[in-house]
């Protein structure tokens, strides 16, 4: 399977590909022009092929300096997953490589988050051991990190269990089987509407599907539509 990565490098190669054809175009252009030749009023522009190369050339070097940017953040992108082999699914915040990056919060990473919070309980012990030899400056404890990511880790277990264990209502089993509705892998309580940008229902205890809060529908057209799904 082709990677971002390979698939940015590709693009790299051909808006630099064309660029070299540009600048060769650009002097065949020049030369055809006799030298010191001026415009003539009245008569067409003899230099508007060269400016119109020209116009091309910056926009591809733009081009190009946006691709060697996006390669520099899925190049930190692909170094972050390597030093987190239990990381499946990436956060990426920003264009460059300057981007942050983490964990996206979903069931594919439920391992990951699992032996983080292993990592961090084990440093808080360390730090409060630290701490009780009454240092002149005490070691930062992580009980508010550890405590924010046991809720991520609740939530997300959560998640799994109930859409394992739940059995679909009928009416339920009807939207998915007709393709009305396709479910959220990473986020498996989900089903998203086919058709509509972002809406989803949601599966609720009984096996039925509700009208999701975290991504309802908007228009008044999308909301007509989902309560004729779930008549």
């Amino acid at each position: 399977m082709t990677t971002k990565l390979e698939i940015a490098k590709s693009k790299l190669d051909r808006i630099k590909s064309e660029m070299l054809a540009t600048r060769k175009e650009i002097r065949r252009e020049h030369d055809l022009i006799p030298f010191g030749q001026p415009n003539i009023i009245g008569r067409r522009d003899i230099y508007k092929d060269v400016k119109r190369m020209h116009k091309k050339g910056i926009k591809l070097l733009n081009e190009q300096e946006k691709q060697e940017r996006r390669i520099e953040m899925l190049e930190k992108v692909e170094e972050f997953k390597s030093e987190n082999e239990l990381l499946k699914d990436v956060s990426v915040v920003g264009k460059t490589s300057y981007a942050n990056i983490g964990a996206k919060t979903n069931v594919n990473n439920l391992d990951y988050f699992r032996n983080k919070l292993q990592e961090l309980e084990k440093k808080n012990e360390e730090a409060k051991a630290y701490n009780k030899t009454k240092p002149a400056v005490k070691a930062r404890t992580l009980g508010a990190e550890i405590t924010k990511l046991k809720k991520k880790i609740k939530l997300l277990e959560d998640m799994q269990e109930k859409a394992e264990t739940t059995e679909l209502s009928s009416k339920a089993k009807e939207l998915v089987e007709n393709g009305d509705v396709n479910q959220w892998k990473k986020k498996p309580i989900y089903y998203f509407v086919v058709g509509l940008n972002k809406v989803a229902l949601e599966l609720d205890d009984k096996g039925n599907f509700i009208v999701s809060h975290r991504y309802p529908a908007r228009s008044e057209s999308d909301k007509t539509f989902v309560a004729f799904l779930l008549q």
